[in-house]
């Protein structure tokens, strides 16, 4: 009675749904003030969420006494990490439904050149660094070689989501310059999760051919994805009238979020984020009468205003 101190029940004592809730609210706050302020500079969205991220993060309010604990317990991380990368895989998705595949394939040997670039200069310059940080701070116990590989992967993989962010915001996607850089991108990304597989194999003492597994697992599913999975899904798109009328049905809708979930499973699982197989589903979804951008409208505004900041 009296007291003026606000009480904050410990993380043990509320339920996981309700602090996940809890942080949602607090990171769109953080997100949508920054997003205003750095809107006034012309900065796309995905910065402030990224320095929305840092303030609330370790760096900066985290070392506020018990901020850690009682804003962001250990309770919420699963949920909050779970909706974060559900929000990116639908995210890429929706990038590779406005993908213009044609311009991918026209430009197919400028993407390769540009993400072969993309990829060995900052692998050299990660291996270069990894020298360095080996001499003065790692355990010589540490295998030189293995270190080495994975601070070059670590310096040399693309910040993918962000770049799809980027180009969307800027309205670069459906260009030609958009498309050669997101395919740029899709095959530097590859690699590197490739090279990343190999890494852990070879520190975890396993055969070095779980990066060819890797390899091999995921040119045999964008085959099956680009193939019979395109051509049922196309059937079934014109079987219910979509396709004549542009817009998804809401059993197509539904079996549209299946396919995507499901394909971000299965990537997850050989090896490769979760998030390229929401991207490569998006590839395969037929844009006949304005379907695909029917679909990128059902499902833009949920995606950019909920799932992305967080």
């Amino acid at each position: 009675m009296g007291c003026s101190t606000w009480y904050i029940p410990p993380s043990h004592s509320v339920v996981p749904e309700l602090i996940v809730s809890e942080l949602i609210v607090i990171i769109l706050a953080m997100t949508q003030a920054l997003a205003l302020l750095f809107g006034r500079i012309r900065q796309p969205r995905v910065i402030s969420e990224v320095i929305a991220g840092i303030f609330l993060g370790p760096s900066v309010m985290g070392r506020i006494p018990h901020f850690q604990s009682r804003i962001f317990p250990d309770a919420g991380n699963a949920g909050l990490s779970l909706t974060s990368t559900i929000g990116l895989v639908i995210f890429l998705f929706l990038v590779g439904l406005e993908i213009d595949t044609k311009a991918v394939k026209r430009h197919f040997l400028a993407a390769s050149t540009i993400s072969i670039a993309g990829l060995v200069v900052p692998l050299g310059l990660g291996a270069a660094l990894g020298v360095a940080i080996y001499k003065e701070f790692i355990n010589p116990d540490v295998n030189f070689g293995y270190f080495l590989l994975f601070t070059a992967v670590a310096v040399g993989i693309t910040a993918f989501p962000v770049l799809c962010r980027i180009l969307t915001e800027l309205k670069l996607l459906e260009t030609t310059v958009g498309s050669v850089t997101l395919a740029a991108g899709v095959g530097n990304d590859v690699v590197g999760w490739i090279l990343l597989a190999l890494t852990v194999a070879l520190v975890n003492a396993a055969s070095g051919l779980t990066a060819l597994y890797v390899l091999l697992a995921s040119a045999g599913y964008i085959i099956f994805l680009c193939y019979p999975i395109r051509w049922a899904y196309g059937w079934l798109a014109r079987w219910t009238g979509s396709l004549e009328r542009g817009a998804p049905t809401t059993g197509m809708m539904t079996l549209t979020l299946v396919l995507v979930l499901a394909s971000a499973f299965f990537t997850d699982i050989i090896g490769i984020h979760a998030i390229f197989g929401g991207f490569v589903t998006g590839l395969v979804i037929p844009h006949e009468n304005g379907y695909a951008i029917s679909l990128v409208e059902k499902l833009e505004d949920l995606v950019s205003i909920i799932f992305l900041p967080i």
